[in-house]
């Protein structure tokens, strides 16, 4: 009786009325990285970011949502970071915040994050460093000499600074290109050796990129990196379920490792061309995207609808905006469907099918794979590179 209403209550905390539910704000076009694999690098270190009177008035007339994904630009480079968080925070009751960081910064870092901390004591912050594949690919795609070394420095202090604050989540996200793929589970046993993140998560590239020699990727070779990677994940959902009771565990668990085979098995659909999902996509109609300056947009990899200046910067306005009902419903008339995770999980948190019965297939599936739960083999590899 006992596991059921511990499935239940995972049930009720996932499918949800469909409604406003998220908001992707990029904080600022600045950024100190010259990343090829960026799809907004045609926008970045512009002279026109939003002021923050302007984002307090985003926030004022946003509907109540629950989740902030932050983006630019390097999302630190903004001084009033720790204030734009609160604001959401008191005024939307926001009680998630997505934060990414190339982790060249860590005196803003961990400053902005301390005063996020203190001033919002329900919010939930996952902070997530960007490495893109071993030292010398990554500071090469990255564009910055010594990246890596100094992200993993930043990770490393921010494992210490935030100890046992089990609502900052310290993860890792790689994003798979063409020069990385080979390389990403000798990274992946490389974080997990160190023991300093809580969760490390793989994207493939996707947009327009700078270098678009980096997206001629094989959708066999992705599915073949996935199945290696899936043991990584069942020991990050481990580490991360430890201290729950038996049957809220396994349900988690189930959840956590059903969520990321979903997500790969929609990345691998979908990168070489559109592909169905098992869900609507809801980009637009409960999740907006606003851009550095105002304009604003369903999803991330679709064009401008508008700019919220022209609606006086109220949110709710925007959102029930004809041009915005007319952008949803090209989204399924285009056939788009893509390999964007951020709206893969927005969309599927709407699907009972999805939450019900998707997510434990998926599980289940990849239970069934018999994978090892530590694959040696790639350990004593990556051993070898660090020798040579």
């Amino acid at each position: 009786m006992a596991g059921w209403r511990s499935y239940l209550t995972v049930v009720r905390e996932r499918v949800r009325p469909r409604q406003f539910h998220s908001l992707f704000l990029f904080v600022t076009s600045r950024c100190n990285s010259v990343c090829r694999t960026c799809f907004y690098f045609d926008k970045l270190n512009r002279a026109d970011d939003l002021t923050f009177a302007e984002i307090e008035r985003i926030s004022a007339s946003a509907p109540p949502f629950r989740k902030l994904w932050l983006s630019g630009g390097e999302p630190f480079l903004r001084e009033e970071l720790a204030e734009i968080v609160t604001t959401f925070v008191r005024n939307n009751g926001v009680r998630e915040v997505n934060l990414p960081t190339n982790g060249l910064l860590p005196e803003k870092i961990f400053r902005a994050v301390d005063r996020m901390l203190e001033q919002n004591p329900d919010l939930s912050i996952d902070l997530n460093f960007s490495l893109d594949g071993l030292a010398n690919t990554h500071d090469a795609i990255r564009g910055v000499p010594n990246n890596f070394q100094r992200t993993l420095a930043t990770l490393e202090e921010a494992a210490r600074r935030w100890r046992g604050i089990r609502r900052l989540r310290k993860n890792v996200v790689s994003v798979i290109t063409r020069e990385n793929y080979q390389e990403l589970v000798a990274l992946a046993l490389h974080i997990l050796e160190q023991g300093r993140a809580d969760g490390h998560y793989f994207e493939v590239i996707r947009g327009t990129a700078p270098d678009m020699t980096l997206k001629q990727l094989s959708r066999e070779r992705l599915a073949e990196l996935h199945r290696r990677l899936m043991p990584v994940h069942r020991h990050y959902a481990r580490r991360l379920f430890s201290g729950l009771p038996a049957p809220a565990r396994f349900f988690a668990t189930m959840y956590y490792l059903g969520n990321v085979r979903l997500h790969f098995e929609l990345h691998e659909r979908c990168f070489e061309g559109p592909r169905r999902w098992p869900m609507a996509c809801t980009a637009g109609e409960t999740s907006l995207v606003v851009d550095h300056n105002g304009a604003f947009r369903a999803c991330e990899l679709r064009g401008i609808v508008g700019h919220l200046r022209e609606f006086d910067f109220d949110v709710r306005a925007a959102l029930a905006s004809p041009a915005l009902r007319s952008e949803v419903a090209r989204i399924p008339a285009d056939n788009c469907w893509c390999t964007h995770s951020c709206f893969i999980q927005d969309s599927s948190k709407f699907s009972p099918r999805v939450q019900l019965f998707e997510i434990p297939w998926a599980w289940l599936r990849q239970r069934l794979e018999r994978l090892p739960e530590i694959p040696l083999a790639e350990l004593e590899r990556f051993r070898a590179l660090e020798l040579a």
